[in-house]
C-alpha cells in the first residue's frame, strides 16, 4: 500500500511538469520550437523561477508556511539519448501548513486567479493540480498529494549548468523523514486552512 501511495504522489507531482514536454521531452511552445532562441543560462532563469514560486505562494491568503528545496537541474536528452546541452531547471516549494480537504479548492482557485491576472495560460486544472505557463514558456504548477501535501514547482528549459544542484543546497535544510529523505508532509495548523 505504501508503494502505491508513493507512486500516486510521484505521478501527481511529475505529471504536470512533464505535461509541457513534446515527444522528445523538450518544452513545447516558443522556447522549444525549431529555430527558436537558445535557452537561457541557468543563472538567468533562476530569478524568474524564484519569482514564479514567490508570487504563487504570496497569492495564498492567509499566508502559509513553507520550505524550499534546492534548485535542481536534470539534463535533457534527444531521441538518441544524447545530452543535447539543455536541462530542466526546477525549484520546488513545499507548503508546510496543513490544508484541509475542504480548503483545497480555495487554494487552487487563489493561485489560478493570480496566474490568469498576470496573463499566463492555464495548462492544468483538476481537483488536485493547477498549472500555468508564462509567455516565454516557463511553467509553474501547484499539486496536492495524497496526504494533502501541497507543492509549488516552477520549471524552465535552460543551458545545461553541468550540476544537479547548480546553486548549492536548499537555503535551509528540509525536514528529514525517518528514512533519511525529505519530510514534506505538512505539520503546521492554521485555523483558516487546516
Amino acid at each position: 500500500m505504501r508503494l502505491r501511495v508513493a507512486g500516486a504522489v510521484a505521478a501527481l507531482v511529475l505529471g504536470p511538469l512533464l505535461a509541457g514536454c513534446g515527444p522528445s521531452g523538450g518544452t513545447t511552445g516558443a522556447a522549444g520550437a525549431a529555430g527558436a532562441a537558445a535557452p537561457p543560462p541557468a543563472d538567468r532563469a533562476r530569478g524568474q523561477l524564484q519569482e514564479l514560486v514567490d508570487g504563487t505562494t504570496s497569492a495564498l491568503t492567509p499566508a502559509v508556511r513553507f520550505a524550499d528545496d534546492a534548485f535542481r537541474s536534470v539534463p535533457h536528452e534527444n531521441a538518441n539519448r544524447d545530452n543535447d546541452g539543455t536541462a530542466q531547471l526546477t525549484l520546488r516549494r513545499y507548503v508546510l501548513t496543513k490544508v484541509g480537504e475542504a480548503n483545497r479548492p480555495r487554494l487552487l482557485e487563489q493561485v489560478k486567479a493570480y496566474w490568469t491576472g498576470r496573463g499566463w495560460t492555464l495548462t492544468e486544472n483538476s481537483a488536485y493540480a493547477a498549472g500555468a505557463r508564462t509567455a516565454d514558456g516557463t511553467g509553474v504548477t501547484v499539486t496536492i498529494g495524497v496526504p494533502g501535501n501541497v507543492t509549488v514547482a516552477a520549471t524552465a528549459r535552460v543551458k545545461d549548468p553541468g550540476a544537479t544542484e547548480p546553486f548549492g543546497p536548499a537555503p535551509s535544510p528540509l525536514p528529514t523523514a525517518p528514512g533519511g529523505g525529505p519530510d514534506t508532509v505538512p505539520r503546521f495548523e492554521d485555523p483558516a486552512w487546516s
